[in-house]
Parts: structure tokens; C-alpha cells; sequence
């Protein structure tokens, strides 16, 4: 069971949380809402995102689902068909995680975690979609 953040933790979000708000910029999602735009669309969002964070953050995405708090931190995104998107990733322990979601049912937050390993180089997202395997 997944309890959350520890109580540092959670002060280091809430005052990053302050400092600073993603603005995201619908010009760049076309009017195609199908699986594979949107997922390209995520893609992108959270790669910006994560460009403007120091090398002691890292981006992670936030879920309110099955009545608990998980945090995902995205190593790769795709789709499966025409309606579904597929983030794969891990916790914040390191446990493997993979969540799909329908394309209308898409409801989650950008966060900014702390990297355990600040000297380590930032994580490069991938994005899985036809043959191309990261962009």
C-alpha cells in the first residue's frame, strides 16, 4: 500500500509548489484527440516541463486513482490503438509501474520530486509510438 511522501518530502513540494506553474500550451495539440496525438502532445508537455527543472528535480506525474495517491515517474509514453495512452515508469520506491488509460479519461498533475541522485543526468523520457522507439 502506498502511503505517500514523507513529511520533508512534502514540505520540499508544497514550496516548490509555490515557486513555481506549468502553463501548457494547447496550440501544440492539434484537433485530433486520438490516442497516439495525444500521447505525442503528453510526450512533449512533460519533456518541456522537465527541461526547466535543476539537476536536483525531477518531473513526476501525480494520479488520484483506486482511492490512493500514486506518483509516477515516466520513463517512456505510448498508446495502444486509437483510444489508449500508456505511461510506463516506477514509483518513487523504484517498483515498476505501468498505467493505462482511456484517452477521455486522461486526469493528472505535473509534480516536481527531488532526485535521490542529484549527480546523475536527468532521466530521458521516451515516447513509443510506429517504429520510433525515442524521440
Amino acid at each position: 500500500m502506498y502511503i505517500g511522501p514523507s513529511p520533508e518530502i512534502q514540505k520540499i513540494l508544497r514550496q516548490n509548489a509555490k515557486d513555481r506553474q506549468i502553463e501548457v500550451d494547447a496550440s501544440k495539440m492539434e484537433l485530433d484527440s486520438s490516442a497516439p496525438q495525444v500521447a505525442y502532445y503528453l510526450y512533449e508537455e512533460i519533456k518541456d516541463y522537465q527541461a526547466k527543472l535543476p539537476n536536483t528535480e525531477d518531473v513526476a506525474m501525480s494520479l488520484v486513482q483506486f482511492n490512493q495517491n500514486i506518483t509516477i515517474l515516466v520513463n517512456d509514453i505510448g498508446s495502444i490503438g486509437s483510444n489508449l495512452i500508456c505511461f510506463h515508469g516506477t514509483d518513487t520506491s523504484g517498483k515498476p509501474l505501468e498505467l493505462v488509460q482511456h484517452v477521455h479519461q486522461l486526469n493528472f498533475l505535473l509534480m516536481v520530486v527531488p532526485k535521490t541522485a542529484p549527480e546523475i543526468p536527468k532521466r530521458k523520457i521516451g515516447f513509443l509510438g510506429g517504429d520510433e522507439d525515442e524521440l
